[in-house]
């Protein structure tokens, strides 16, 4: 009762606090001459641009407590643009006819899909036989096949759903007990390896295609290739780095092993590859086919998204019924109104104001490393307070996107920085991917033990990108 009396008044004063900057932005304070100056060069006016803010500020206040549901405070903030910020409709939602938006519902209703079929789980399962049935052995097995899943299928929930189900599994029948060593070590690599591996694939999650579309207008195209040549160092640094702290933080203290035939069962109770499942891998090839030759086939991923949910319900494996459930409706709504926080900012000079004020800050920091790593702290330090990790891109990089060249970044890149930066789960709120995987683990680990893995990743994240910086100058992204 106390702790919903605490969480009722956080909500209370977080909405307080947004409708109160909302109507001192919107209606009280005047705009600085910096913001006029910007406002007029883009075709507005610094008293817009202030209702803009205000909305906008009001947004976040709301995101931050839940005030709301995410999706609703989006609606209520565009509406808003319009209504008191003089933003015309086909501005505010002009995200909605964009690919972004529509990559994410194709998407995951191509999830939906490949789930329901079961071939996700015959995968990890033929993958996990092949490993040996040690606790490094088990560790490698989960991070490779997290990592070999993850370009497949866009939703992190749903990979990390099944990784932590088959790491509670395999604990079991290494006869790791509850909040042993061993159990922890198991959770970590499956949640390391199906959620935090993500990064180096851009459809391997809602927030790659999240980040492609904040990036500012005039940014060269990035493609699936494109997008994965330029992570590698990244990814083999994280990869072995927490092969490497996984059996250092959590090394077991029973030599415990699962015999060699637990996971050939598990694969062999699945049966023979046919019927839907059939389908659902034949769709799958195609489409990661086609994501990875995007650029010389010049068939954009939003395309091929779509065809794959069309060929998902005309063949069977959705009913169709499930369009009202299948795409996740409500991320589908927030994300479109977020990608116009862009826009908006664009053309009311917002954007241009921002990175003015910026321009002084990062004047002196003329050098990349040091750029980086300011980029990632700030982004962890907000993550304490902005729960939603679209939210933390599209906010980042709408302030930071512009100013990327003046940093001696690409937009891209500082996308990357923040995207590698927000997975974290030092305290529960943070990561909603990481309260699902521990709904998966029967009750037999708790928060505070996790949190050395999470502290290992974002060390290793941190390192990866700071080694990448001459890779991605020589790939001319800086």
């Amino acid at each position: 009762m106390e702790q919903k009396g605490r969480n009722f008044n956080y909500k209370t004063g977080c909405m307080a606090a947004g409708v109160l900057a909302c109507l001192l932005f919107s209606f009280v304070l005047k705009a600085p001459g910096s913001l006029e100056e910007a406002a007029a060069a883009a075709g507005s006016s610094g008293t817009l641009a202030m209702r803009i803010f205000g909305i906008t500020i009001l947004a976040i206040f709301w995101w931050i407590a839940n005030v709301i549901p995410d999706w609703l405070t989006t609606i209520a903030m565009m509406l808003l643009w319009i209504l008191i910020g003089g933003v015309p409709f086909g501005t505010a939602f002009g995200s909605f006819a964009g690919t972004s938006v529509w990559i994410v519902a194709g998407a995951i209703c191509f999830a939906a899909a490949i789930g329901k079929s079961g071939l996700f789980n015959r995968i990890s399962w033929f993958l996990l036989k092949i490993f040996p049935p040690t606790f490094p052995g088990q560790v490698l097995a989960l991070l490779l096949v997290g990592t070999v899943c993850s370009p497949m299928i866009p939703s992190t929930t749903a990979k990390v759903v099944l990784g932590a189900t088959i790491a509670t599994g395999l604990a079991t029948a290494m006869g790791y007990g509850a909040e042993s060593p061993g159990r922890y070590g198991l959770f970590a690599a499956a949640m390391v390896g199906f959620s935090n591996l993500s990064p180096a694939f851009v459809s391997a999650s809602v927030f790659g295609y999240t980040l492609l579309g904040a990036l500012p207008e005039g940014t060269p195209t990035v493609t699936w290739g494109g997008w994965f040549v330029a992570m590698i160092p990244w990814l083999v640094i994280v990869l072995s780095g927490s092969f490497f702290a996984i059996r250092l933080l959590y090394r077991p203290q029973e030599q415990a092993a699962m015999s060699k035939e637990y996971a050939g069962r598990q694969y062999e109770m699945l049966g023979k590859l046919e019927g839907k499942e059939l389908w659902a891998a034949l769709i799958l090839a195609g489409a990661v086919v086609l994501w990875i030759l995007e650029d010389r086939l010049g068939i954009p991923a939003a395309v091929t998204a779509m065809i794959a949910t069309f060929l998902c319900f005309a063949l069977g494996l959705l009913d169709f019924s499930q369009i009202h459930t299948a795409p996740n409706w409500s991320m589908f709504i927030f994300l479109g109104g977020v990608l116009s926080l862009g826009t908006v900012f664009s053309r009311t000079g917002i954007n241009a104001w921002l990175q003015r004020l910026l321009a002084p800050v990062f004047a002196r920091l003329d050098n990349p490393y040091l750029v980086a790593v300011i980029i990632i702290l700030t982004v962890l330090l907000i993550r304490f307070i902005l729960v939603s990790q679209s939210a933390t891109i599209i906010i980042m990089m709408t302030i930071l996107g512009p100013s990327a060249p003046s940093l001696g970044l690409s937009p891209f890149i500082v996308g990357i920085l923040v995207y590698t930066a927000e997975l974290c789960w030092f305290v529960p709120y943070q990561n909603v991917v990481y309260a699902t995987a521990m709904g998966c683990t029967e009750g037999k680990l708790s928060h505070r033990d996790t949190v050395k893995a999470c502290a290992a990743y974002e060390v290793l994240s941190l390192i990866g990108c700071l080694v990448s910086i001459p890779y991605w100058r020589m790939l001319g992204m800086l």
